[in-house]
């Protein structure tokens, strides 16, 4: 039932001076322990204090991140990396997963930060955790909106000064993709433009600089598993057929109902959607917990985690596990492999734009949806001798319903046939070549670079 999950033995010290049924009581309490120990929600210093203790303890596993734009209020926003030889440029898939785009759903950042330790404590001992984090790279960050949490509130400060309610930002409204239809939100609760809220900037660019083929943000509540499309005029992603099946594989474990996410409610400007429309990983939202309320519901937080008590044999930590495996597995994204010279630099780019929906105003007034530029950019340094393996999303990208005649919806098998720059360059950034590689969903795609090979070795011409 607890899968792999490390769980000591009580000591004989203890079984001796305690008695039979005190020893039974132990075993059954650290059964019941979540990977950190944790029996009380977090405060944001407990947040700060862990993550940052994590990557001074395992410093070869775990690095602490400092995401790139401060809340409205000031505040830093941290995470974590999480596989062996953390610091390496080693062209592994990511599964990034958070918590907290709404302030006020304390459940969501337990779970994040309690699948980072179950990982970390279980690396060395448990096989299967051992050999994904040689496979992938997992990228945590619990609180996505720290302005929100520290005033237990759904909205973030938006672009009020004194953080006045009247002026927060669902900030899972305001992902670009499909903003502007007021599905789920209105006005004031979508922000004041596609994309303009620093927390999902955040997210976006993590999102865009790292080949994250899974991504899961974990919600509260109603024990729902939701997939795109979150309008039903959207219709059903191209990637239809994929999704179902993962979803399936995880809610088999975790109890939750599986569902395409207009299909529980509608709204637009979620980061699902944003996420696969952009980079064709599979994006997901978990809502934990079956009980709204964050007073006294941590031994829920617990049994949901774990597949005890009340969701005895349903486990969330398992749903994560399916999800970590599927961000592994090279059938799942696509490979680009090749041969360049010792620490070139490569880099793969995409340019494209997604577009809002037609945006409503005041007054039954609608504007006509407004492109957003999407830049998607990795790199890789090449090893000693020189052969990389580069797991990367699909430059084959799902041909979107939001567009710049309105919502037209496409449906399973349709995509833009597109392709990834990728540039081998000097670390001075001097490029010395530049391919285009077109690959598939599960294909892998060879590329020698001998160009590259020759002009870094000295041996060719030189701009």
């Amino acid at each position: 039932m607890l899968g792999s999950l490390s769980i000591p033995a009580a000591t004989a010290g203890f079984a001796e001076s305690a008695g039979p049924a005190a020893a039974a009581q132990e075993l059954a309490a650290q059964a019941a322990a979540l990977p950190s120990g944790r029996t009380t929600y977090r405060t944001i210093t407990d947040y700060n204090d862990e993550m940052l203790a994590l990557s001074t303890q395992h410093p070869g596993l775990v690095k602490h991140i400092t995401l790139p734009h401060k809340t409205r209020q000031g505040r830093e926003v941290y995470g974590i990396e999480v596989t062996h030889d953390v610091d390496a440029s080693d062209g592994k898939p990511v599964l990034f997963m958070m918590g907290m785009h709404h302030g006020n759903e304390w459940p969501s950042g337990e779970h994040t930060l309690e699948f980072a330790y179950d990982l970390i404590n279980n690396d060395g001992k448990d096989p299967q955790i051992t050999r994904l984090l040689d496979q992938a790279r997992v990228i945590f960050v619990p609180v996505v909106n720290v302005d929100g949490f520290m005033l237990n509130r759904r909205t973030s400060c938006g672009v009020s000064p004194t953080c006045a309610s009247s002026a927060g930002v669902d900030i899972n409204r305001n992902y670009p993709f499909g903003w502007g239809s007021n599905a789920g939100s209105n006005a004031t609760t979508r922000g004041p433009g596609p994309g303009s809220e620093p927390e999902i900037q955040n997210v976006m660019d993590l999102t865009s600089a790292n080949q994250v083929t899974v991504l899961i943000t974990n919600h509260t509540s109603g024990h729902t598993l939701l997939r795109p499309p979150l309008e039903k005029r959207a219709g059903d992603a191209p990637d239809e057929a994929a999704y179902a099946a993962l979803t399936d594989a995880m809610a088999a474990k975790n109890g939750y109902t599986g569902m395409k996410s207009g299909f529980d409610y509608e709204t637009t400007g979620e980061t699902p959607d944003w996420s696969y429309y952009a980079t064709r990983g599979l994006g997901f939202t978990f809502e934990i917990m079956k009980t709204q309320s964050t007073n006294n519901t941590y031994p829920e937080v617990i049994e949901d985690y774990l597949g005890t008590g009340r969701y005895e044999g349903k486990s969330n930590r398992e749903a994560f596990m399916v999800a970590l495996e599927y961000a592994a597995d090279p059938a799942g994204h696509s490979v680009i492999t090749g041969q360049g010279p010792k620490d070139a630099v490569l880099t793969i780019t995409k340019d494209f734009d997604l577009w809002t929906a037609p945006i409503k105003q005041a007054g039954s007034v609608i504007d006509p949806p407004i492109a957003v530029p999407t830049h998607l950019e990795s790199r890789l340094i090449t090893p000693t001798n020189g052969k990389f393996t580069w797991h990367v999303n699909p430059s084959v990208r799902p041909a979107p319903a939001y567009t710049e005649t309105g919502v037209v919806a496409t449906g399973p098998g349709q995509f833009l046939k597109e392709s990834w720059t990728l540039t081998c360059a000097r670390p001075t950034g001097e490029v010395l070549e530049t391919v285009h590689v077109t690959v598939d969903r599960g294909e892998k795609v060879d590329v020698r670079l001998q160009e590259c090979k020759t002009r870094f070795n000295g041996n060719g011409p030189k701009n």
